[in-house]
């Protein structure tokens, strides 16, 4: 044992053997080959001298288990030696199921991917009960299904609803909702984990048993018989059917479930590892694989920063009270830090505290806090409508009206005030560097965009002026990081890289309104290729007025302007400023959800048939998605992005661009470069300049190079 690098064998005078994980070269556990080889070692000597009790717990204050490691996934090329990687994890953790006495997985922090599995082989698992604490399989996430086990242990142990909706969301949960479900037998706060694990391991040595949750007729009816099974089984085929054509790991998770029940034990297992074999080359898992790489990447300070430290934000302030202002400032103080939200007069400010009030109750509904915890929350936020609490803050977020002369006012104040701090301005589309310019310390300004709703979208863009300097850049990048969120830092232009790209794809789509398709072909066609929902929907969520205003932006750098901004602007005055206020595109009136019932308007003068084939694009897509990937291309060769990684990962974040296709570069690759090219000119011949192609994508095309690609794909896969 003495030759272990990444477990521990300890034994005691109870009989119980504790095995510690503490990964070397990682901050979280993962499982390897060389730590499977190690827990193979490991269980040899177990089997050969059995304890009374075995106990697994990582050694990491960081958490039980991240999973397994992805870079080994990606490495993978063949199909045989994903079997060797998937039946490796079989037999060692059929081994941990199998030993002559107890065993308890301890759960403290992550506890997913693989590291769930290797959980579920375990007879017992006690979690320690707090917001750090998670539980989850989200290899569909990847493009991947669990391979380990996974679809073969879990719905034994939860039952069959249960585990579909684990595995086929992806989703994570925390510790009180796996002891609801049965995952887990104990979960335990943490002022007294270690004395409930100590107790556990007591009743364990004595034989005692443990209670498991009641379940109801219907649960017994459901997840208990083949009947109950086979309409579980039918309503889940339905449900992922749409998805399932655009995501390959869902059917295959689900017939990988199917078969464990239908063929439970060694056959089960084989079905499982079958289906990972089948989808982890696909180019859906490759794309979904490469974004998270992606995010992980994005996530490093190294990344952006070289050689310069960030300073420490001990005491931030959120200048604007609404919407974002609030949401930026709760997001500060759920992350322990003291804000001070001002605002211009008391009562705006105290709206912004009703909004951080209502996102925090909603967070303990959710069990993602405590009451004491959501009530520290608040407490470290000082609202206030004059500039004196801001004394001693390190950093700023402005977060006011978006008006470049309004900004500049509060800017100058700012730095008269605050010399010393950093300030960031969360404007989305306007100058960071002509903000700046009102600053006598302009290297400390930058952007800081977040997006809205701050508390669930992951992406911020971090905004380098002219001016900004390194020292102000790795200070956002950390604070972004410890938030967490994912940052990108982008170059100072109208837009910079998300409203930029965006902004063409909205407009098409107006366009497209103005020709007479109906609005709700435009949003389907958008649905179909993998938007999280339609552009005209989106505009009604983000609002008409705020469109607007971005529209005036891009006007400027536009030589065909054409109708949108015009149709924002009388879209307006009518007060159909989208969602917010009942009607805009769609009708929300009368849905209690703020669900669209109805298209605003029944003027429907033509429609345009989408009858693309499988692996096509129909006109109306292609007029929404081009434009995208044009403008995307622009930004990369104006330099608002280094590299195309970080426009497709923005991108994904940023507007939940089709995942699977990973993000509007990578999709030009899949489609083939030439032929986006040719399908641009195309399109410039039959609606205008707009449509003309990049010099970035020309270039491309005529060296047969892709973004991620030496040369253009034979074959496309869309």
């Amino acid at each position: 044992m003495r030759d272990l690098q990444h477990l521990r064998l300890d034994r005691d005078e109870r009989g119980v053997a504790t095995v510690t994980f503490d990964v070397r070269g990682t901050p979280l556990n993962v499982f390897n080959d060389e730590v499977i080889g190690e827990l193979r070692t490991v269980i040899d000597e177990l089997e050969r001298d059995p304890p009374r009790v075995v106990v697994f717990k990582s050694g990491k204050s960081s958490g039980f288990f991240a999973g397994a490691d992805v870079n080994r996934i990606q490495q993978l090329e063949t199909p045989d030696e994903v079997r060797v990687v998937i039946d490796a994890g079989h037999d060692v953790f059929d081994r941990i199921e199998h030993l002559p006495c107890p065993t308890v997985a301890v759960i403290h922090g992550p506890c997913l991917g693989g590291g769930l599995e290797f959980a579920l082989s375990c007879r017992h698992r006690i979690a320690r009960d707090d917001s750090s604490t998670k539980f989850g399989l989200p290899e569909v996430t990847l493009g991947l299904i669990p391979g380990w086990g996974g679809t073969q242990r879990l719905p034994r142990l939860v039952g069959l609803r249960e585990s579909l909706r684990i595995i086929l969301e992806g989703a994570n949960f925390n510790a009180s909702k796996a002891a609801a479900a049965g995952l887990v037998d104990v979960a335990a706060p943490p002022e007294v984990f270690d004395a409930t694990v100590s107790h556990f391991i007591d009743d364990r040595l004595t034989g005692r048993s443990v209670r498991k949750p009641s379940h109801g007729i219907l649960d017994t009816l459901l997840d208990g018989t083949w009947p109950g099974n086979a309409v579980v089984l039918a309503t889940a085929r339905r449900r992922i059917e749409k998805r399932g054509r655009d995501y390959p790991a869902l059917p295959a998770a689900l017939r990988a479930i199917e078969a464990g029940l239908h063929s439970p034990g060694a056959a089960g297992f084989e079905a499982e590892r079958e289906e990972f074999v089948g989808v982890v080359f696909t180019p859906v898992a490759r794309s979904l694989i490469g974004l998270f790489f992606q995010r992980e990447r994005a996530r490093k300070p190294s990344t952006w920063v070289r050689g310069t430290k960030p300073s420490p934000v001990q005491k931030a302030a959120v200048v604007g009270a609404g919407t974002m202002g609030a949401g930026i400032a709760q997001l500060l103080a759920f992350n322990d830090i003291p804000v001070v939200l001002k605002d211009i007069n008391d009562e705006i400010v105290a709206g912004g505290m009703k909004k951080i009030a209502s996102l925090t109750d909603a967070a303990v509904s959710k069990s993602l806090l405590t009451r004491e915890a959501g009530d520290a929350v608040v407490g470290r936020i000082t609202p206030t409508s004059t500039w004196e609490p801001l004394a001693g803050c390190d950093l700023v977020i402005e977060a006011v009206v978006e008006r470049e002369d309004i900004k500049r006012t509060v800017f100058g104040e700012l730095a008269e005030r605050l010399p010393s701090a950093v300030l960031a301005s969360n404007t989305s589309a306007l100058s960071v560097t002509r903000i700046a310019d009102t600053t006598p310390n302009a290297e400390r300004v930058a952007g800081l965009h977040f997006f809205n709703p701050v508390h669930r979208m992951q992406l911020v863009e971090v905004v380098r002026g002219k001016a900004s300097n390194d020292a102000t850049i790795a200070t956002l990048v950390e604070l972004v990081r410890k938030l967490g969120k994912v940052p990108v830092v982008v170059a100072d232009s109208p837009g910079f890289l998300v409203n930029r790209t965006l902004f063409p794809y909205l407009d098409e789509a107006v366009r497209l309104v103005i020709e007479g398709v109906p609005g709700e072909e435009v949003d389907r066609a958008a649905v179909r290729f993998g938007m999280p929902m339609g552009p005209l929907e989106l505009l009604d969520q983000i609002g008409v007025d705020i469109a607007a205003d971005v529209a005036k932006t891009f006007a400027a750098l536009s030589s065909d302007v054409g109708p949108a901004p015009a149709r924002f602007a009388e879209m307006v005055k009518d007060g159909a400023l989208g969602k917010k206020s009942g009607h805009g595109f769609y009708d929300y009136r009368g849905d209690r959800r703020g669900k669209p019932t109805k298209w605003a308007t029944s003027k429907h003068p033509h429609s345009v048939p989408d009858n693309a084939e499988r692996g096509e694009l129909s006109d109306v897509q292609k007029r929404l998605m081009y434009p995208m990937i044009n403008e995307a291309a622009k930004c990369l060769e104006a330099g608002v992005v280094p590299e195309a990684w970080v426009a497709d990962l923005a991108m994904v974040l940023g507007t939940g661009f089709a995942p699977f296709r990973g993000g509007p570069l990578r999709t030009a690759d899949s489609l083939g470069v030439a032929r986006v090219v040719q399908e641009l000119e195309t399109l410039r011949a039959e609606h205008g300049q707009r449509f003309e192609p990049a010099r970035l994508l020309r270039k491309m095309a005529d060296e047969g190079h892709g973004f991620y690609t030496e040369t253009v794909p034979a074959v496309a896969h869309v």
